[in-house]
């Protein structure tokens, strides 16, 4: 085996591992990972895909096919493209390229005119947001009231959940930790969570950022938050107060996952 094909089947062997982690979420019990899977498509050619995901949920399934590039240079269009007719030849795959080096322009381009997630290694920690977003009940859209929180995520340029949470800075939160004293100040990384949609407003109107809405968060949408921060080691951190503070600040608390866990009955 050459030096490029076991850096290619390392990274294969991590997103496995990855995937394998997320689906434990209790929700996803009928669900099966695995390596090198042949799906057969409309033209009845058989295509490979390094990892392959499927969850089924009320009946109804969802596929996953994933493509590892770890190559050592960015990604060309041509590639983007010759998998773009794999998964145009399958039924009802949502496709994913994760690559070690990124990608070069005009594969960008052609990954985002016909929907095809180009992320890195350095995204896998959002894995699960992103490739998971065509089952509604993970996400929040614009529809879901907030029980028992609020949050900020980013969304496209029509304003769909993205998937990935604002995590607030120093500059815009105050953060205390009592259950992680070795935490950095600015907690990073935190998903944060607010008591009303109106702080939340407050705070992300604050920031001045572009490219984020306000979402509720219900008990089951705060469950796929729980699994991705304790898999990920993301801190929680929940708004004290409804305002902010003298400096412009929002004052929030890190919580542990066993106080989230417990406190909302998941």
């Amino acid at each position: 085996m050459s030096k490029r094909q076991e850096k290619g089947r390392e990274l294969e062997d991590f997103v496995e591992n990855v995937y394998s982690v997320l689906l434990k979420n209790e929700h996803l019990k009928n669900s099966k990972i695995e390596k090198n899977h042949i799906e057969i498509g409309n033209s009845e050619a058989k295509h490979q895909f390094d990892v392959f995901c499927e969850v089924e949920i009320a009946g109804v399934s969802h596929k996953v096919g994933i493509e590892c590039k770890n190559h050592n240079k960015k990604i060309e269009k041509g590639m983007v493209q010759e998998y773009y007719g794999k998964l145009h030849d399958c039924n009802n795959v949502i496709g994913f390229m994760i690559s070690a080096k990124g990608y070069q322009k005009g594969a960008k381009t052609f990954g985002k005119q016909y929907g095809i997630k180009l992320i890195t290694t350095e995204d896998l920690p959002n894995i699960y947001s992103l490739s998971l977003t065509h089952v509604k009940w993970l996400l929040p859209d614009e529809n879901t009231y907030g029980d028992p929180f609020w949050t900020i995520m980013e969304v496209t340029e029509d304003g769909k959940n993205i998937g990935t949470c604002y995590s607030p800075n120093e500059k815009i939160a105050l953060f205390i930790s009592k259950y992680y004293p070795h935490r950095e100040t600015a907690l990073n990384g935190a998903i944060a969570l607010f008591l009303s949609k109106k702080s939340a407003e407050r705070v992300l109107k604050n920031t001045g950022e572009n490219g984020y809405a306000v979402f509720g968060v219900s008990r089951q949408h705060l469950r796929a938050l729980y699994y991705m921060a304790k898999n990920f080691n993301q801190p929680f951190a929940i708004a004290l107060k409804l305002g902010l503070e003298k400096d412009g600040r929002i004052l929030m608390f890190e919580h542990s996952y066993d106080q989230i866990f417990d406190n909302f009955d998941m």
